[in-house]
């Protein structure tokens, strides 16, 4: 109990010392580790940050890797994200002695958008591109008690445009603790901690002739330095009561680099005849400082509505399979939805 009260003392000096207000919106990158993965975890707006668990704990709170229901669990999971935006998700969890050990990759879909230059602004030469936005995680869990988890994560971010790309590096740090006496569960996640990330690549490379120099000059070759951008962490503090079977869900969540938030949500569990079925539901507001006050409400507003969502699992001989599917509405956006398969081993 000393050492958690220790680390979750240094995580709050952490946390203190990136913690931003609304001015900061719009000052970091990487916003595709902010895209939240599993149809649990967007039905519940990471507000089940204190008891997730599994393959999709590697997302939310890398601690609750360890609290595995199988031996082996696996996740897949396809989102349509706004503007026809395509996310697919693969996460493989497995314990391993007395630690537990999780993969995942996640890579966006843009399509083709069309090519357009300073020579032509229309793209009528019908020229197209599609980035690539890839997110490597790799993550570690060890149960210390049967009250006590720890875990962390190091991701590999890596974002091309062409010919010009941004590489980073971010860790995430969780635990969770379950209470002794009392149906109550905490959760802290300290994520995308890491350096700064810059673009560079052979699309940065211009020529130009130099300035008041006289016609006929020989054009110089010049590159242009992108401007580093810091990465989107965030402090996630967690709170779950059981009360008459169902878990009420609480997380304030800390952004270095936008609005604090609060997510509040619902989630029922049943059991029948083996089968393991789940219903839950939640919204978010956004913490508006004092540094903001008076600013448009377009700009403060939460363009996020309510989300809810469900799902089962079925054993079928040594093999437990899962099927879940969220829902997060925005009447800015539309609505996004993620259909996630689990298959445990």
């Amino acid at each position: 109990m000393k050492n958690m009260n220790k680390f979750c003392t240094l995580l709050l000096i952490i946390s203190t010392s990136i913690a931003g207000t609304g001015k900061s919106i719009g000052t970091a990158g990487g916003s595709e580790l902010l895209i939240p993965t599993g149809a649990k975890g967007v039905a519940l707006n990471g507000a089940n940050t204190a008891t997730v668990s599994g393959a999709d704990a590697l997302f939310y709170n890398p601690a609750g890797i360890s609290n595995l229901s199988s031996a082996v669990e696996t996740q897949f999971s396809n989102t349509n994200y706004i503007a026809d935006i395509g996310m697919s998700y693969l996460a493989f969890a497995s314990k391993m002695g007395a630690n537990t050990y999780a993969l995942s990759v996640k890579s966006f879909d843009f399509g083709d958008i069309a090519h357009t230059t300073a020579l032509d602004p229309t793209g009528a030469s019908k020229k197209t591109f599609s980035p690539s936005f890839v997110t490597v995680t790799a993550g570690f869990s060890k149960e210390y008690t049967d009250r006590i988890r720890f875990g962390s994560s190091l991701k590999f971010v890596n974002e091309t445009i062409m010919q010009t790309n941004a590489n980073g590096v971010a860790i995430d740090l969780g635990v969770q603790y379950t209470h002794s006496t009392m149906p109550l569960n905490l959760g802290i996640a300290l994520k995308n901690l890491g350096p700064k990330m810059q673009y560079s690549g052979s699309n940065l490379e211009q020529t130009m002739q130099p300035d008041e120099s006289e016609s006929g000059t020989i054009t110089e070759n010049f590159q242009v330095i992108a401007q580093p951008f810091d990465l989107p962490a965030s402090l996630n503090i967690s709170l779950t009561y059981q009360v008459l079977g169902a878990q009420l869900h609480g997380t304030f969540t800390n952004n270095a680099f936008g609005f604090n938030q609060f997510n509040g949500g619902l989630e029922y569990s049943i059991n029948i005849a083996g089968v393991e079925a789940w219903v839950g539901g939640s919204t978010s507001v956004n913490i508006i400082d004092d540094d903001t006050d008076g600013w448009d409400e377009d700009i403060t507003k939460n363009n996020f509505g309510t989300s809810f969502g469900g799902g089962f699992k079925l054993p079928i001989g040594a093999i437990n399979l899962g099927v879940d599917y969220g829902l997060k509405t925005s009447d800015v956006f539309g609505d996004t939805g993620v259909l996630a398969f689990n298959i445990g081993f």
